[in-house]
């Protein structure tokens, strides 16, 4: 007497690898998206951390000038900044109509730094804010200020070129720089992170910033 044997025919093998692929390439499509989000997140928050130290030292180099190069009318904003360390407008004559500052240690001219900030929109998905610092005891603050074009290689002479931030994206639509007389200053508004949600980052953060910053200028002076 012959006995049949359990097992499975071929086409139920055929069947069963076929179901098990389609669940294997369901559950790699899923793991690969969260691997990917994972890294974009990592990325994110990195770029983010840095750009937060960035801003944080932009605001005080804002606050530790002298004049306020540019935007120059009081409530013009502008994405440039151009801003004057050791350096008044409204002391003495020289040169052409302004006066260094003193080194008391040495009774000589200080060094002078020209600074300016600015949005390089080159790449739209990801503004970049570019530093630019010229610096020695020859330098003027210049008057009007005239922003050069934010570029990677930046026209005029410059001793630092720096890209300060990542990712900048605009508060509301505003320009980043406002000039602010009501507090000697600027306006500065921007966001750090993402607004909008990707696929890879579904869930985005961003912080959004809206301060006025006073300038170290000579008390109610007009010039600075």
């Amino acid at each position: 007497m012959r006995t049949k044997r359990a097992g499975v025919s071929l086409i139920e093998l055929v069947i069963g690898m076929s179901l098990a692929s389609f669940v294997l390439a369901g559950v790699a499509g899923i793991a690969a998206q969260m691997t990917r989000a994972q890294v974009e997140g990592i990325r994110s928050g990195t770029a983010t951390g840095w750009s937060v130290i960035s801003y944080i030292a932009m605001s005080k180099e804002i606050e530790d000038g002298n004049v306020l190069a540019f935007p120059i009318a009081d409530g013009a904003g502008a994405d440039q900044l151009i801003l004057c360390k050791n350096w008044s407008r409204a002391q003495g004559a020289l040169p052409g109509g302004q006066l260094y500052t003193i080194d008391p240690v040495t009774n000589a001219a200080a060094n002078t730094s020209v600074v300016q900030y600015c949005v390089d929109s080159t790449d739209a998905s990801n503004l970049l804010l570019r530093r630019f610092e010229n610096t020695g005891p020859a330098v003027q603050c210049p008057n009007p200020g005239v922003p050069v074009a934010c570029t990677d290689a930046p026209s005029g002479t410059w001793t630092k070129t720096d890209v300060v931030g990542f990712r900048l994206e605009k508060l509301s639509g505003a320009n980043v720089f406002t000039r602010a007389n009501n507090v000697g200053g600027v306006r500065v508004r921007y966001v750090i992170g993402r607004q909008t949600p990707t696929t890879n980052d579904p869930n985005p953060r961003s912080t959004p910033f809206d301060i006025a910053i006073a300038m170290n200028k000579n008390y109610s002076s007009t010039l600075d």
